[in-house]
């Protein structure tokens, strides 16, 4: 087996678990960083209700909501 080292001398190599902890760490942030970058909610709401939540929308929300049900419907 041919032996890993570091890039720079002077650092340790990471181990197998510590690459994954860290990997882990990345999506966290990534994933914490997508969440605040766009507004997210969870309807269970009768239908109606969404329609009448609809109408209370401006015209940059309405375009938002149309892009993704486009995307959606592409799927």
């Amino acid at each position: 087996m041919k032996r890993k080292s570091a890039h720079e001398s002077d650092v340790e190599v990471m181990s197998a678990g510590e690459v994954r902890e860290d990997a882990q760490q990345v999506a966290n942030v990534l994933r914490q960083n997508l969440l605040k970058a766009e507004p997210a909610v969870q309807l269970q709401v009768p239908l109606s209700t969404f329609l009448s939540a609809l109408d209370t929308l401006g015209r940059d929300e309405l375009l938002i909501v149309r892009q993704r049900v486009e995307e959606r419907l592409a799927e």
